[in-house]
C-alpha cells in the first residue's frame, strides 16, 4: 500500500484533535499541555509527509482508498499537493509554538489546539482529494473549523459579528460549489476528477459554462478574490494573531488551491479561457486589497486588505500560465503562494506580540516600539518589505517571476499586466513604510513597560524570518518543490 503515508498525516492530526483537547481539558496548565499535543500531532504529520514527498520525487502518485462505492475516501499525492503540504505544515509549526505563550491567557484554550488541528486536516485533505464529493468535505471540514476559531474570543462582540459575516459569506460559497457539484454528477454521472473530465466534453457549453461560474464564485469567497472578498477584514482581525496568520497564510491560498484543482482537472480539457478571467479578477482584487489597506488605521485590517491584494498576484500568475501558456506565471504564482505564507505569517506574529502588549491595534500607537521590541519590529520590518517586493526578500523573487510572465505573454496585453503588477507592488509601499516609520520613531505614545516577544513567540518569529530571507536569497530552495508542481499543472492544460 502507497499511500499509508497520507492516511498517517491525516490520522495523526484527527487523532491530536481529540487528544488535545482531552489533555487540556484535565490538565492544570491547558495551554502548554494541549500546545504540545497539538505540536506532537503536527511534527508525526510533518514525519509522516518526508516519505511521501520522497515518494512523489520518484516519480510514484501514492494512492490511498477508505472504504469503497461512491462515498469512499480516496487520496493521491502529486507534485502539486506535496508543495502545498509543505507550506501549510511549515506555518502550522510556527503557529502552534507562537501560540503557546500568545493563547496562555485565554480559556478553554484546550478547544483552540483542537479545531487548529481540524483545520490543518481540512487543508491537507484538500490537497490530496481526488474528486469533487470529498473535497468538498475536506473543504467544509476547513471552513467549520475557522468560522469557530474566528469566534474563539467570544465575550467579545467583535469576533461573533467577525465569524457571523465569515460563516454567512463562506455558506454562499459553499452552497455554489454544492450546486455545481449536483449539476456535475447530473450530466457526468461520476464525481471523480478523471471521469468527470472525460465526459465533460459531452456536457452542453451553455453547462460548462455554468460549471465554471459556480465553482469560480464558490471558491472564489474563500480565496478572498475581489469583490468577494468583505468577509476577511473582519475575520483576520478579530480572529487569535496564530489564526490570523493562518487565514492569511494558507486557508485561503487554501481556497484558490481547492478553486484551482477543480479548474484544471475538470475543465482544462474544455475551456482554458478561465485563465483569461483569473488574470481580470487579479488585476480587480489587487486594486481593492492595496487602495483600501492604505486608509487603514487599524494594523491587522491593513495586513488583512495587503492579504487581498497579494492574492490578486497569485491569480495573475496563474491565470496567465493557463491562458497564455507563461511558465513563468504558473512558477511564480505557485512560489508566491509559498513566499506569502511565510512574509504575511511573519507580519501577524509579529503585530500580535506588539496589540498583545500595548493593547491596541491603532497604529498611531505604536511609534517608538522599535526601541523596547527589536526583534519583533525587525521582523515586522523584513516581512513588511517582502511583502512590498523589495529585494532580497522572498517576496521580490515571486513577483519577479509574475511580471516576468507578462513579458513572457509577447504582447501589450502582457505588458499592460506586468506594469499593473509593478504598480500595485509601488502602492504597497504607501502603507508599509509609515507604519515601519512608526515602529522606529523616537517617540512613544505610549507609557507601558514594553519587552520583546516571550521565548515562543521569538523561535517562531526567528524561524519565519530565517525563511523570508532565505527563500529570497535562495530561491531555488524553495523552487525545488514549485517545479515539479508546474510541470503537474503544465501536464493537465497541455
Amino acid at each position: 500500500m502507497t499511500g499509508q503515508y497520507m492516511l498517517l498525516m491525516l490520522v495523526a492530526l484527527f487523532a491530536g484533535s481529540i487528544v488535545s483537547y482531552i489533555v487540556g481539558h484535565w490538565s492544570k496548565k491547558p495551554c502548554k499541555a494541549a500546545g504540545l499535543v497539538a505540536l506532537l500531532a503536527l511534527l508525526l504529520s510533518a514525519v509522516a509527509f518526508i516519505p511521501l514527498a520522497q515518494q512523489v520525487a520518484a516519480g510514484e502518485l501514492p494512492l490511498a482508498a477508505v472504504g469503497d462505492g461512491l462515498f469512499a475516501i480516496t487520496l493521491q499525492a502529486d507534485a502539486l499537493s506535496v508543495f502545498m503540504i509543505a507550506v501549510i505544515l511549515l506555518l502550522s509549526l510556527a503557529a502552534t509554538i507562537y501560540s503557546w505563550n500568545y493563547m496562555e491567557e485565554d480559556e478553554g484554550v484546550e478547544k483552540y489546539y483542537g479545531l487548529l488541528l481540524l483545520m490543518i486536516a481540512g487543508m491537507i485533505g484538500i490537497t490530496l482529494s481526488t474528486d469533487l464529493f470529498n473535497l468538498y468535505l475536506f473543504f467544509e471540514l476547513m471552513a467549520v473549523s475557522s468560522y469557530a476559531l474566528v469566534a474563539f474570543r467570544k465575550n467579545n462582540w467583535e469576533p461573533i459579528e467577525a465569524a457571523f459575516k465569515y460563516l454567512v459569506m463562506s455558506a454562499v460559497g459553499s452552497a455554489f460549489v454544492l450546486l455545481g457539484i449536483a449539476i456535475t454528477f447530473m450530466y457526468t454521472g461520476n464525481l471523480q476528477f478523471a471521469a468527470v473530465a472525460q465526459n465533460i466534453t459531452e456536457v452542453p457549453t451553455p453547462v460548462v459554462l455554468l460549471l465554471v461560474a459556480l465553482f469560480l464564485g464558490g471558491f472564489g469567497v474563500k480565496t478572498a478574490m475581489a469583490p468577494l472578498h468583505t468577509w476577511l477584514p473582519d475575520a483576520h482581525s478579530a480572529a487569535p494573531t496564530g489564526i490570523s496568520a493562518m487565514l492569511s497564510g494558507v486557508v485561503i491560498e487554501t481556497g484558490f488551491f481547492a478553486m484551482l484543482k477543480v479548474l484544471l482537472n475538470v475543465f482544462a480539457g474544455v475551456n482554458l479561457t478561465m485563465g483569461l478571467v483569473l488574470a481580470l479578477f487579479a488585476v480587480l482584487t489587487m486594486f481593492a486589497g492595496n487602495l483600501l489597506a492604505l486608509v487603514q488605521k487599524d494594523i491587522k485590517r491593513m495586513l488583512a486588505y495587503s492579504s487581498v491584494a497579494q492574492i490578486g498576484y497569485i491569480l495573475m500568475g496563474i491565470g496567465l500560465g493557463i491562458y497564455y501558456g507563461a511558465v513563468s506565471g504558473l512558477t511564480g504564482g505557485l512560489f508566491h503562494i509559498m513566499t506569502h505564507a511565510f512574509m504575511k505569517g511573519l507580519a501577524f506574529l509579529c503585530v500580535g506580540v506588539i496589540i498583545h502588549q500595548i493593547g491596541t491595534r491603532e497604529i498611531s500607537d505604536m511609534r517608538g516600539v522599535g526601541k523596547y521590541m527589536p526583534l519583533t519590529a525587525a521582523g515586522f520590518t523584513i516581512a513588511a518589505l517582502a511583502l512590498a517586493g523589495v529585494p532580497p526578500f522572498s517576496g521580490f523573487m515571486s513577483k519577479w517571476l509574475i511580471y516576468n510572465a507578462g513579458v513572457e505573454v509577447g504582447s501589450t496585453i502582457g505588458i499592460i499586466f506586468a506594469a499593473i503588477a509593478i504598480a500595485n507592488s509601488i502602492l504597497s509601499l504607501g502603507y508599509y513604510l509609515p507604519v515601519i516609520s512608526a515602529f522606529y520613531a523616537k517617540d512613544t505614545a505610549s507609557e507601558i513597560h514594553l519587552h520583546d516577544a516571550p521565548t515562543w513567540c521569538a523561535v517562531s518569529i526567528a524561524g519565519l524570518i530565517v525563511l523570508t530571507v532565505a527563500l529570497g536569497i535562495f530561491p531555488q530552495v524553495g523552487l525545488k518543490f514549485v517545479y515539479p508542481a508546474v510541470n503537474v499543472i503544465a501536464g493537465l492544460i497541455g
